[in-house]
């Protein structure tokens, strides 16, 4: 034997995962099918507007070629800061080209084309008037700037109803952009006058300067500091070199003063040259000195020479000045003293001095002779170094001044050529002028008028589209995210994972659903919750069969327009218990829903009424509403007698109509029956086990945090949940679901008012 599962379709097996399908799709658009129609409406009619209210406007276009942009706004007052450069579009034309875009569009190049034109042309097919701003605004917003394809190449569209307007006010518009161009990035002129002034004061600045430098120069004797600093290191370094050799000369000497000499005869010293009796000591002396002088001086300028000093310079000069001063000297000692000319080459090739007369000589005389020329030699040398010393102690005091000097004039200079590049430049730039340069180009010149119906056809296009797609989108969006309502059976399954039992259709008021056999005496509240003791209603209009109380239909009528769905409830129902082996008997059953008008009470009396058609014995239908407790029995469509005869036995027989047939109506216990069910209800459970009924139906209140339904729900045998389509949020049935679920019930599920907006050619459905 199945179980309830297989039979029931039981979610948890069954249940799709939620989603989006064609089905889906089909259902959002039929049910708002009057949405979208009236949005289509309104796009259509707003195509139409467009077309036959809106006039088509007339359009000029040019064109304009950005090769390069020369930046020189705001001359830098700094050399080394260029006030000048060459900047051509990048390969993408978002740089410069944006640039020329936003001076193209400005508002101030507008206002000069609407003065130019005249405000009052601009404004004539426009709503009139003389507004400057105004013209220069509709200038503004009729002005298409666009760089087709991100080139260098900007695309100008002017557009304005006055065919004869549109032409002149582009080729204004392409003038005044290039006088704005040229006067943002170039700024002939601006300049002249300061540039003018401040190149005078360095020029001024620069011959101070010069002039301090060749002075200083002049004094300290330094053509270049580093040089002469050069050249002094070179003459200390040797001068200390010669020093250190003649004071180790001059040690040796004295110390040959000490030793023993033989006495030498004339005739041993063949190269000998014996003085005169006219040279006296005191010459040769002297000409022994000059001599040394002499030979130092000439290697001095040697060194000179070969250390890079010209000629002509103030060095070389005074060193050959010293030279012949002792050449001169020597010279006069020699035409004096003709033998002091062989005195040196006797001194140079012997070495031993030689008395006049060939008398024998005393070789100490020479070498007093040669220790008094070392150290006139030495003093010399140590009177050069100090000289030397001084002056390199000058260029060491001057080298500041000197140096401060040079860098101001190489800034002076600097600055002097930069001005005065500036000021030329500025002048060439004044000359050219606005429209003489070749930067940018006039690919093509402003076409005549012709008119835009691209604008007109875009805009209509945008229409339709929204008409089409806005309704769709609006519908998604409802179904989606703004209503959160169970609609369909699938959704019972798929959402909520609720077995659902039956799916009951809702009913229009003129009675023309799509019911099984094509019914159309239905009942205009069928399936609705009715007021207050409307199952009370019901049963006295059972009482007169033959007549009609307002021509309303009781729900345990033949004639109902739910009838077939009662019935397929109740077989559902009784399937139920069969397959879970229920045949005790009674058998309860509560009815509920999760809000208030849902249709708990036409349910549960329609299910009364079917259940008590079976003839297996008799029905009772328990109305636990608050405020209006009652029992209406039911016995082959009919109903019985009240609650508090139903529940004493000894006073339901006076009732007696029929074989366990039982009419009864609500007989003054509703006041009371609040306090039993509060109070006895557990108690008054078995009572109801114990009596002859094989069905008791339960119309139970809404369920809420305080419902009697979640305490009355643990003794039921089966639970129906009611769930209003399109209103019943799913959330809530969530909700109180997990709340029965806590007392252990599992309820199943009947969709109430359930609407078919797909047609059922094309989706069919059970």
């Amino acid at each position: 034997m199945y179980s309830e599962e297989t039979i029931m379709n039981d979610d948890s097996r069954q249940a799709e995962p939620p989603g989006m399908d064609i089905r889906d799709l089909y259902y959002v658009v039929f049910r708002h099918k009057w949405k979208i129609i009236v949005f289509f409406v309104a796009g259509v009619l707003a195509v139409a507007a467009l077309n036959f209210l809106r006039p088509t406007p007339y359009q000029s276009e040019a064109k304009l070629l950005v090769r390069y942009v020369l930046e020189r706004e705001g001359k830098s007052l700094s050399p080394s800061s260029p006030n000048s450069e060459i900047k051509s579009p990048d390969s993408a034309g978002l740089n410069i080209i944006n640039a020329e875009m936003e001076i193209l569009g400005s508002f101030d190049l507008a206002c000069q084309v609407a003065d130019f034109i005249g405000p009052e042309r601009v404004l004539a097919k426009v709503g009139g008037g003389t507004n400057r701003i105004r013209a220069a605004g509709v200038i503004k917003g009729n002005l298409v700037i666009e760089a087709p394809g991100k080139s260098s190449v900007i695309r100008v569209v002017f557009e304005h109803p006055d065919p004869q307007l549109v032409q002149p006010v582009l080729g204004q518009l392409i003038t005044n952009y290039l006088d704005r161009h040229f006067a943002i990035h170039r700024a002939p002129g601006v300049f002249d006058d300061f540039l003018s002034k401040r190149a005078d004061d360095l020029r001024l600045s620069l011959k101070e300067t010069e002039d301090a430098l060749i002075k200083l120069k002049r004094e300290t004797g330094v053509v270049a500091v580093e040089d002469t600093k050069k050249a002094y290191a070179d003459q200390i370094s040797k001068i200390n070199i010669e020093l250190v050799s003649a004071e180790a000369e001059l040690a040796a000497q004295r110390a040959a003063l000490g030793e023993p000499k033989q006495p030498m005869l004339l005739k041993s010293v063949p190269n000998a040259v014996v003085a005169g009796e006219k040279v006296s000591p005191e010459k040769i002396e002297q000409y022994r000195n000059l001599s040394l002088q002499l030979d130092s001086f000439r290697k001095r300028e040697i060194d000179y020479l070969t250390s890079g000093y010209a000629e002509t310079s103030d060095f070389v000069k005074a060193v050959r000045e010293q030279i012949a001063g002792l050449g001169a000297r020597k010279s006069k000692l020699e035409e004096e003293y003709p033998q002091l000319a062989k005195l040196q080459l006797v001194s140079t090739n012997s070495g031993s001095p030689v008395a006049s007369g060939g008398q024998i000589i005393d070789p100490s005389f020479e070498t007093s002779r040669k220790v008094a020329a070392q150290e006139a030699k030495i003093r010399f040398l140590t009177q050069q170094l100090k000289e030397i010393r001084n002056e390199t102690a000058k260029v060491d005091a001057a080298e500041p001044e000197i140096t401060r000097l040079q860098r101001q004039r190489a800034l002076l200079e600097a600055n002097y050529h930069y001005y005065q590049t500036s000021l030329q430049q500025s002048q060439a730039d004044e000359a050219l002028g606005a429209g003489k340069f070749s930067n940018i180009g006039v690919v093509q010149e402003p076409t005549p008028p012709a008119k835009n119906t691209q604008k007109t056809l875009k805009l209509s296009a945008v229409a339709l589209a929204f008409g089409l797609f806005g309704g769709i989108g609006l519908a998604f969006i409802i179904e989606l995210v703004l209503d959160r309502s169970v609609r369909r059976p699938q959704e019972v399954r798929t959402r909520l994972h609720l077995p659902l039992f039956l799916a009951i259709p809702y009913l229009s008021q003129n009675g023309h659903a799509s019911l099984p056999g094509g019914r159309k005496d239905v009942d205009p509240a069928a399936g609705q919750e009715r007021p207050e003791n409307q199952t009370v209603a019901a049963a006295q209009r059972t009482k007169i069969p033959d007549k009609q109380i307002s021509g309303e239909i009781a729900h345990w009528e033949t004639r109902h327009g739910l009838r077939a769905y009662y019935e397929a409830l109740r077989d559902r129902l009784i399937t139920h218990f069969e397959i879970n082996s229920m045949t005790h008997k009674p058998k309860l059953v509560a009815i509920t829903s999760c809000s208030k008008g849902a249709g708990v009470t036409s349910t549960a009396a329609g299910l009364a009424a079917t259940l008590s058609e079976t003839g297996d014995g008799n029905v009772l239908l328990v109305d636990m509403n608050l405020g209006q407790g009652a029992a209406h029995p039911f016995y082959k469509g009919r109903s019985a007698c009240g609650l508090s005869d139903v529940l004493e036995s000894e006073k339901r027989n006076p009732a007696l109509i029929g074989e366990n047939l039982y009419l009864a109506s609500l007989n003054g216990t509703a006041g009371k029956f609040p306090r039993v069910l509060s109070n006895r209800f557990a108690n008054l459970i078995p009572k109801l086990k114990m009596s002859d009924y094989d069905y008791i139906i339960f119309d139970m209140p809404a369920i809420s945090q305080t419902s009697i339904t979640l305490r009355a729900a643990a003794f039921m045998d089966l639970v129906l949940l009611v769930i209003e389509s399109g209103k019943t949020n799913r959330d809530v049935v969530e909700q109180a679901n997990s709340i029965l679920a806590g007392s252990q019930v599992s309820p199943k599920a009947v969709l109430n008012k359930y609407r078919r907006y797909v047609p059922h050619w094309l989706q069919q459905e059970l």
